[in-house]
């Protein structure tokens, strides 16, 4: 990363990451854990995003972190997945929301604004598919 813009830089590297290895949607649907069209639509929608951060990246001349994927020990022994996808979603929107809103660059922004969209669609087609796992102490 260059010293220019470490904290665009920065945040890049967290949405590339949030659209790759640490995405939930894309680990879902690769896991087997919940096959549902919104889920594959934000999927297709993240690797679009990770293209776009790797071709900023190297526009930028920044070097993208290599990334490990996200651990889901605790998912598989569970019988509905769903409801913990739906709480990684949650936590998603919150983090895709203060890289939008914290970081220095405007197409860092722009990127991080347009994967936002795309979870709170997945999120709310989901909440709206299965209403009774988005009410509090849903498991």
């Amino acid at each position: 990363m260059t010293a220019r813009r470490p904290l665009a830089a920065r945040h890049l590297a967290r949405l590339h990451e949030l659209s790759t290895v640490a995405s939930v949607c894309r680990a879902a649907l690769e896991r087997d854990l919940v096959d549902l069209l919104p889920l594959r639509e934000a999927a297709a929608a993240d690797r679009t995003v990770a293209e776009e951060a790797e071709a900023l990246a190297r526009e930028r001349g920044w070097a993208l972190p290599e990334t490990t994927p996200y651990a889901w020990s605790h998912v598989g022994t569970e019988s509905d997945p769903l409801p913990r996808v739906l709480r990684v979603l949650d936590r998603d929107l919150f983090e895709l929301d203060g890289i939008a809103r914290a970081t220095d660059d405007e197409e860092v922004r722009a990127l991080a604004l347009q994967a936002l969209g795309d979870r709170r669609a997945a999120r709310a087609a989901l909440a709206e598919a299965f209403p009774l796992h988005t009410l509090p102490g849903a498991k």
